[in-house]
């Protein structure tokens, strides 16, 4: 039977932890890689719901893109939610891997997932970041004016709803940027984008997008990196046949539109 460490050691060929930002978290979080492993669930978070579904549907391993320890962590209590699901992981030898930035970065990973979604062809690097993988540029078939491709993008991502700003020319190569992403403009610009799809836009970038001429779509972190979710499945499954590798059925974006 495969083990965790077989796993972590696969998605860590697949997004190697070089290309992790300096200041991430990434690996396994909780668990013992000697554990067994025959159900796999992937969510983008490790809330306490993701937990639950896991313990409930006899996962014995979570695979998510958002590290569940980011910060310094000075106690594990049931006072808080990180506390309670690392509390419940480890209660049910639930075991937990998280492939954020590196992922963010890797080849076929969060951007290049993203790309794909939103139908980009001839799929480039925007070389942003600290080691110049993160983001992704390409083209659309067509050219699309801004509001319309605001329109597609929230139609393709199945966002709740999308903020963005209008250059005032039509799109059709267009940067990417799963998460928040909006400081990296200049890479997107230097690529020749027309358009950025990012998620979690302050005001002023929006107004600095707009400034320097370039059509600004904040998607959300949500919908713009939930694509990786079921490649990470895909990955696993295709290696590993024998486990059975699914994605969350209960996890959802927290922020809603009215």
């Amino acid at each position: 039977m495969t083990a965790v460490g077989e796993i972590l050691t696969f998605l860590e060929s697949f997004a190697p932890p070089s290309l992790a930002e300096g200041w991430d978290n990434i690996g396994l979080m909780t668990g013992d890689r000697a554990q067994k492993v025959n159900r796999v669930l992937c969510a983008l978070d490790v809330t306490e719901g993701v937990v639950q579904e896991a313990v409930d549907g006899g996962a014995q391993l979570i695979v998510a893109h958002h590290p569940m320890i980011f910060t310094s962590v000075h106690a594990v209590t049931a006072d808080d939610a990180t506390g309670r699901a690392l509390m419940n992981a480890i209660r049910h030898s639930v075991s937990v891997i998280c492939m954020h930035t590196n992922a963010d970065c890797a080849e076929g990973g969060v951007n290049d997932a993203l790309a794909a979604v939103l139908g980009l062809a001839d799929v480039v690097n925007m070389e942003a970041g600290e080691n110049r993988m993160l983001g992704r540029v390409g083209n659309l078939p067509e050219a699309m004016e801004p509001r319309a491709f605001a329109a597609y993008v929230k139609g393709k991502l199945h966002a709740g709803g999308v903020r963005f700003t209008d250059a005032g020319k039509p799109v059709q190569r267009v940067a990417v940027g799963g998460g928040a992403c909006g400081k990296m403009m200049d890479s997107a610009l230097a690529k020749g984008a027309d358009a950025f799809v990012i998620g979690d836009c302050s005001y002023d970038i929006m107004q600095r997008a707009q400034a320097l001429g370039l059509t600004l779509v904040d998607a959300g972190h949500f919908p713009t990196e939930n694509p990786v979710v079921p490649v990470f499945a895909k990955q696993i499954g295709t290696k590993f046949p024998a486990v059975q590798t699914v994605c969350s059925r209960t996890h959802r974006d927290c922020i809603e539109f009215i």
